[in-house]
């Protein structure tokens, strides 16, 4: 068998890694070079200081009537944004990479900007230098803080007295003494609250010790214990190369076209998607990214009341990129080309996230469609090929697995896996048993491990879709299905139709579905007909849907407030770009599209943009720890009278 494998090898295919290079496309993301461009600009500006550190650098897009209006081989301008941090205050630069020089420096609402690496290490040796702090780790049988690893557990705000202006975050610790893989024990019970603005330990909340809980997250061979018997392989190869070509970073497969990159806070976006419809390359989406990622924990004691995870307006500094490494073979099929991207490290050094996202067909092993067709049981069916855009968000204890799925019918579905370490509370008690005072320890979560308990939380991730069904001039339309009555002469008491309205502004464009009132959202061209009448469009939607639970009136889910909906419909506004705002670190309520929509601007027949959230709760399980299963949540964006029949009709019977 070794052999065969080794012949075998020896003609496969071997996918290439298009690593980063000089950008050819206006949507390009930044290259090594240009990111050196941005460092010079901002230090020749003169307005640097020697405390200066970049929390985000990617780039700025020029117009989309630019784009869309250029042609392979013209000149395109260029330009970048960066936030910035310094003496305590947040900036945004914009550099004109041109011209190598900084255009605008402006101030970021005061005390929100995205915290850094710097920020939250000087905020940890506070905590562990507090005596408060360390005489309650050492109340833990703690004395050597060298083996301790203290860290901002959130960065929570509600608005309190003490919060104002001060960036105060809850400092929690982990025991790293044993572990391995993981981050160690959590020390329950103890906290410090911080305040990065006046530096200094404003209080230590300590509500008694806990017992020793397992490693956090463990999952190298010692635990693990014994693996499964060796499996026959599978082999995944493409012998003649991938179906898909690509140019930079355009990709054509099949009849799709599209061109992406990997930006270090939205992760990839997606830009100038088309469908070939025969002679006709016809648009179907100008631009798809992640918009926000929202986590609130459901916990109501101190500091777990504060954990609400804003992941990409918070963390692409502390994650280097939201996207991480792939690992071939593993997170990506063996088949998969690679795609570097560059990232920005704090002090201003570009530095390459390597396999950052990964492209590969795959064969599903379900049919594309399928029909018995005559009194002979004769069989017609085609399989179901796919083309997959991955990446991978590394969320501190969670991975996010993000794929843009393309289908030969249409059709592109959006997937994400969830994935990772739950957050864990350690427990006075080993399960699910009461305490001497007649209390459960699992009154807001579920026992996962030996006195750890797996808080419930919910997750939330907002995605902005600029639609350009055969054009820009889009209409969102709401298809409402009710109840009928029929007539007493029918034998049929009732029956469901269908009520369609066009959505004229964006009050009447937040919408939700539920079981009792169900609803479909088309983004449609009013002006395109399509086979048989109606206009050309494209539905929008998915399972994967489920509210927010927290109350109208909690400050968390007000600063969360495009939670509310699960899709929203605004008019294209390049400055809108985050549906919880720019800066959703220490973020007063109502930021983002709450705030954009407050106008009900008009949004018939226009450039429209959709911001579609996926929602699922999570109650954790035993069988989520150490390290979870892929949990897979998503949306689809689905063609409607945008073709006259089914356009997988012609796919060949050979897969």
């Amino acid at each position: 068998m070794r052999q065969l494998l080794t012949v075998v090898a020896l003609f496969a295919f071997v996918p290439p890694l298009a690593s980063a290079q000089t950008p050819k496309h206006p949507l390009d993301g930044l290259s090594v070079a240009e990111h050196w461009v941005v460092y010079d600009a901002i230090r020749g500006s003169g307005r640097a200081d020697s405390t200066m550190r970049l929390a985000y650098v990617g780039l700025k897009e020029p117009p989309k009537a630019e784009v869309l209006g250029w042609n392979p081989g013209e000149p395109f301008r260029r330009a970048a944004t960066a936030h910035l941090v310094q003496s305590g205050a947040g900036y945004e630069v914009v550099v004109d990479l041109t011209d190598k020089r900084v255009v605008s420096w402006e101030p970021t609402p005061a005390g929100q900007h995205m915290p850094t690496m710097a920020e939250t290490g000087a905020a940890s040796e506070l905590a562990k230098r507090d005596p408060r702090m360390v005489e309650a780790l050492k109340k833990r049988g703690l004395t050597d803080l060298s083996k301790v690893n203290c860290f901002p557990i959130n960065f929570g705000y509600f608005d309190l007295p003490e919060e104002r202006g001060k960036r105060v975050a809850r400092v929690a610790c982990n025991d790293a003494r044993g572990a391995f893989a993981g981050w160690g024990r959590p020390v329950e019970g103890v906290v410090a609250v911080v305040s990065s603005v006046d530096k200094k330990v404003l209080r230590v909340i300590d509500t008694g010790v806990r017992p020793p809980a397992s490693l956090m997250g463990e999952h190298h061979p010692e635990i693990v214990g014994s693996t499964r018997p060796p499996v026959a392989p599978i082999a995944v190869n493409q012998v003649m190369g991938p179906g898909f070509t690509i140019d930079g970073q355009s990709v054509s497969w099949q009849n799709w076209r599209f061109h992406f990159r990997v930006d270090p806070r939205r992760g990839i976006v997606l830009s100038t998607v088309r469908y070939r419809d025969g002679q006709r390359d016809r648009s179907v989406m100008y631009q798809g990214s992640l918009s926000e990622l929202f986590v609130p924990y459901m916990d109501p004691d101190d500091p777990w009341n504060y954990q609400g995870y804003f992941d990409l307006g918070n963390y692409p500094s502390i994650f280097q990129g939201v996207a991480s490494t792939l690992e071939p073979g593993l997170d990506c099929p063996a088949n998969a080309t690679y795609f570097d991207a560059v990232v920005m490290l704090e002090d201003a050094r570009p530095a390459q996230r390597v396999r950052a996202a990964c492209l590969f067909e795959r064969l599903g092993g379900e049919p594309a469609w399928r029909h018995v067709r005559d009194e002979n049981r004769t069989v017609e069916s085609r399989a179901r090929r796919d083309l997959v855009l991955r990446m991978i968000i590394g969320a501190g204890n969670y991975d996010y697995v993000v794929d843009w799925m393309f289908l030969q019918e249409g059709m592109i579905r959006v997937n994400v896996g969830a994935t990772g370490i739950d957050q864990v509370k350690g427990a006075r008690t080993r399960g699910a048993e009461r305490t001497a005072s007649g209390e459960r320890e699992d009154r807001y979560g579920r026992f996962i491990a030996p006195f750890l308990v797996g808080v419930n939380h919910s997750h939330f991730l907002s995605f902005r879709l600029d639609m350009d069904v055969d054009g820009q001039a889009n209409s969102f339309v709401v298809d409402k299905l009710a109840t009928e009555r029929l007539p007493a002469s029918n034998p049929r008491k009732s029956i469901w139709v269908v009520n369609s309205t066009v959505a004229s502004g964006e009050k009447d464009g937040m919408r939700h579905s539920t079981m009792e009132s169900p609803e479909f959202w088309r983004v449609v061209n009013p002006s395109v007909s399509g086979p048989y009448g109606d206009p050309v469009g494209f539905e929008i939607g998915g399972s994967h849907a489920q509210a927010t639970l927290m109350a109208p009136d909690d400050y968390l889910r007000q600063r969360a407030g495009f939670t509310d909906h699960t899709i929203w419909a605004t008019p294209l506004d390049p400055k809108e770009l985050f549906a919880a705002g720019d800066y959703p670190t220490y973020n007063q309520a109502g930021a983002g599209l709450p705030a954009w929509t407050k106008a009900n601007r008009p949004i018939a027949n226009t450039d429209l943009v959709v911001w579609y959230t996926v929602g699922f709760h999570h109650v954790p399980r035993p069988e989520d720890w150490p390290v979870m299963p892929v949990s897979w949540h998503g949306f689809d964006i689905r063609p409607i009278g945008f073709f006259e029949r089914n356009p997988a009709l012609d796919l060949r019977k050979e897969p």
